[in-house]
């Protein structure tokens, strides 16, 4: 079954304010993942000249929902304009396609919006990019830096609990936190290898057991520029003229970045992939990774997840559950999914759902093989 997955990255208040209308509109799942969001303190101190900007920090929900293929854009439209995502600042909000693979009864009623499609679709972005940076905790600042230096999008960080990879790694186990970091960015494609590569020199992703990066397509979307927090005596910050530009562009291949400049290292990327999200009642995600890995899944990320439902009724819902984040070769997933299927993870003890998305390439460590 294919649909289209929309994702905002807002703050805490407006996120509160969009999950209490999805409700209203007849969404009737949504999930919402906390994390926080960095941008640069570019303050006009003499100390300033001297040493890299501090990191602010603050707190976003990442709402997410599926919807039918073709209804995605009139979806992000509304909700770009109800709140003014195109300003710096505001937020970012995308599509992606994904491939429900299987799915508890829970799941399946049909959502039908009540809302008029009253946004402006043409302020959407079609050539973007997703990239996830999965690192050990107290990692995750130094790589969220990478993308606010050289001015590309603001990145989202979330937590999760790794396994599988570190399981496998004997004694060095113990010297690794099961604790990761999840460094989510969406940025133009024109970026998106030269920032990848830079993932992964900054995090060392090519020795054992510092984690994995990858990237994924996206449909539709508007990103988040705003970079810094600095004082201006202008009408208008640096992010409002490049945005205002960017609409007049109708893309961001304008930019000239510095990333240009950046020297690629022949790197071994693995292709044929996809991203397997497993969701699920609290306290089942171990089991089922450890399922899925038993046929071929290199391990999993899992994070804790807010849900929020309408029944029948139209009283609503929540509850916590647990996305389990794979990775896996694309000719391992009919196999995984008939080991999940077994455990009964479909029914109604662990109420799970399963969706997959395309994913472009990924880089981890692999041993050398002599």
């Amino acid at each position: 079954m294919k649909y289209s997955k929309v994702s905002m990255i807002v703050s805490r208040e407006i996120g509160k304010s969009i999950a209490e209308e999805l409700v209203a509109f007849g969404i009737r799942h949504h999930f919402n993942e906390i994390g926080r969001s960095s941008i640069l303190d570019r303050n006009k101190s003499f100390s300033s000249f001297f040493s890299k900007p501090a990191l602010i920090s603050y707190p976003v929900d990442i709402l997410s929902f599926f919807l039918q293929e073709d209804e995605d854009r009139a979806v992000l439209g509304y909700f770009a304009k109800k709140y003014d995502l195109r300003s710096p600042g505001k937020g970012s909000i995308f599509s992606q396609d994904v491939e429900i693979l299987n799915v508890h009864e829970d799941y399946k009623p049909k959502q039908e919006l009540s809302f008029k499609h009253n946004g402006d679709e043409s302020s959407l972005f079609s050539n973007l990019t997703g990239i996830v940076c999965v690192v050990q905790r107290g990692e995750g600042d130094k790589v969220a830096r990478i993308s606010l230096n050289y001015g590309t999008s603001v990145p989202a960080t979330t937590y999760g609990e790794g396994s599988g990879v570190r399981d496998k790694l004997g004694l060095l186990r113990i010297t690794l936190p099961a604790e990761k970091e999840l460094i989510n960015l969406v940025l133009s494609r024109h970026d998106a290898d030269a920032v990848m590569e830079l993932y992964i020199s900054e995090a060392k992703l090519d020795e054992p057991g510092r984690g994995i990066a990858y990237s994924f397509p996206i449909k539709h979307g508007i990103i988040n520029t705003k970079i810094s927090r600095s004082q201006t005596d202008s009408a208008a910050s640096v992010e409002q003229m490049v945005s205002a530009i960017d609409s007049l562009k109708g893309g961001m291949e304008w930019r000239k970045s510095s990333l240009e400049r950046e020297s690629f290292k022949r790197r071994e990327f693995l292709y044929d992939l996809v991203g397997l999200n497993l969701i699920c009642e609290e306290g089942h995600g171990t089991g089922l990774v450890e399922a899925a890995m038993s046929s071929g899944a290199p391990g999993a990320t899992i994070c804790k997840i807010r849900y929020t439902n309408l029944d029948g009724e139209m009283e609503i819902h929540r509850s916590m559950k647990e996305l389990c984040k794979m990775i896996v070769p694309e000719s391992q997933v009919p196999d995984i999914c008939e080991a999940l299927e077994k455990t009964g993870c479909f029914e109604n003890e662990a109420k799970a759902l399963l969706y997959s998305l395309p994913v472009q390439k990924a880089f981890t460590y692999r041993a050398k093989r002599y």
